[in-house]
């Protein structure tokens, strides 16, 4: 996961509203106030999931042996392609429709 700073790095638009952001809160109390309790809910965000443990991956038994599995998959016979595929478009036959304007 990339952090914040080289986030904003990579993409210098989102860099420029964030100096905005920051350029009105600095100007306003309510702006203010309100990006602190963003930036403090964010903040306590980030620090429970960083605190959650995660879980380990399952073990996944295997079978011992592979080599006794290979030749009963290479014995069924392939199915039968019903058809070939074309590469040739033919336009569908209208009937009755010459007389329409």
């Amino acid at each position: 996961m990339e952090s914040f700073v080289t986030n904003l790095i990579k993409r210098p638009f989102q860099l420029f509203m964030f100096c905005m952001v920051l350029y009105v809160a600095s100007q306003s109390f309510i702006v203010g106030a309100f990006v602190t309790a963003v930036g403090l809910s964010f903040l306590y965000h980030r620090g429970v999931a960083w605190s959650k443990a995660i879980p380990a991956a399952p073990k996944v038994s295997m079978p011992d042996n592979l080599s006794k599995l290979k030749p009963e998959a290479e014995e069924m016979p392939e199915p039968e392609r019903q058809y070939e595929r074309s590469a040739v478009v033919t336009p569908i036959r209208r009937t009755g429709t010459h007389d329409r304007s």
